[in-house]
């Protein structure tokens, strides 16, 4: 029999241990806690090592702020000793939006050359694959500031339920399901964004363009507008992109807060289907214009005679963002 394992994440660790502890004692469970800072994988190996050892009916796993929950969720759902039956992101009102704006990075462990991944994407992750989100200390946050925080947050993870915790209780009991518990910029790719909380001033919306982007263009609309707050505040968006001077490859597209990174997603292959002709981008954020926001976007793609002259002319264009060298699987 598998032991039923509720993870436990969230950006700040005193917040997450105690609602993990108080979630052991709710659910009379073990508890294993992330005190390592290493890496995803051992912290994985610990828990897992529990549950093959002390084969617990249940077990509360509390994961650190730099683990990737991705990770930790593979680790864990290849394993047939272990059945995910929750995933718990533990959310702190009162520092949200300054964690969210951090610009600092983890190293990420056992990498050569030593890649780094931004904290506020780590936060932001966790948020999107959780089942249940747990806000602690919102009492402390004006009652327009957390309206506005709540529906963020369902905006980031339209299928999480929700809670308030207070000191004699520690929220809403979720089922974790991997196929309905996506990232809410998923939800907006597939045209199945439904939040259940909602704010005039919070919205997502679908950006798509079959031009591929201009990279001095794109850089200087990411740069000089989007990052200054022209267009609101842009707090998240995620995707699939091209740009001109990568012909055949397709961009993953990041974007928390201050962080932004294009990376090799997938090299087109004959006649397979590409995964996407041009830009599929989901934004979410507060007071956007998203109108203008999607002009600026269709301004920095490829005009009709610059689409004319081909991928070779193409290659020929100042790139100033990062080179791809990463093998593309």
């Amino acid at each position: 029999m598998s032991t039923e394992t509720v993870i436990v994440c969230g950006h700040r660790p005193g917040p997450r241990a105690h609602i993990a502890r108080r979630l052991a004692e709710d659910r009379r469970c073990v508890v294993s806690s992330g005190v390592r800072t290493d890496a995803a994988h051992d912290f994985s190996s610990d828990a897992l090592h529990i549950v093959r050892n002390g084969r617990p009916d249940r077990l509360v796993a509390e994961i650190p702020s730099e683990a990737s929950l991705l990770d930790t969720l593979g680790s864990f759902l290849g394993d047939e000793d272990a059945t995910v039956c929750e995933v718990v992101c533990v959310v702190a009102a009162p520092r949200f939006f300054e964690d969210l704006l951090d610009d600092e990075y983890y190293a990420v462990p056992g990498t050569r050359p030593r890649r780094h991944v931004a904290r506020a994407l780590r936060m932001v992750q966790q948020i999107e694959l959780a089942s249940a989100l747990i806000v602690t200390g919102w009492e402390e946050v004006p009652t327009r500031d957390l309206a506005v925080l709540l529906a963020l947050l369902s905006h980031l993870a339209p299928a999480a339920q929700i809670g308030l915790t207070r000191a004699e209780r520690v929220g809403p009991e979720s089922r974790f399901d991997d196929h309905v518990h996506q990232p809410g910029w998923v939800h907006a790719l597939n045209d199945e964004h439904d939040p259940f909380m909602r704010d005039l001033r919070v919205r997502t919306f679908r950006y798509q363009q079959v031009r591929p982007f201009h990279p001095g263009r794109l850089h200087r609309v990411l740069d000089e507008q989007v990052g200054s707050g022209l267009f609101g505040a842009v707090l998240r968006s995620a995707g699939m992109c091209r740009i001109a001077t990568r012909p055949g490859l397709t961009g993953s597209w990041e974007h928390v807060g201050q962080m932004i990174s294009l990376d090799p997603l997938a090299r087109d292959h004959g006649d397979d289907e590409p995964l996407t002709l041009g830009q599929d981008i989901s934004f979410t954020g507060i007071d956007m214009d998203e109108i203008a926001l999607s002009r600026a976007l269709d301004a920095a793609t490829l005009t009709d005679e610059e689409l004319l002259a081909g991928p070779a002319a193409w290659l020929t264009y100042a790139d100033p963002f990062p080179s791809w060298e990463s093998a593309v699987h």
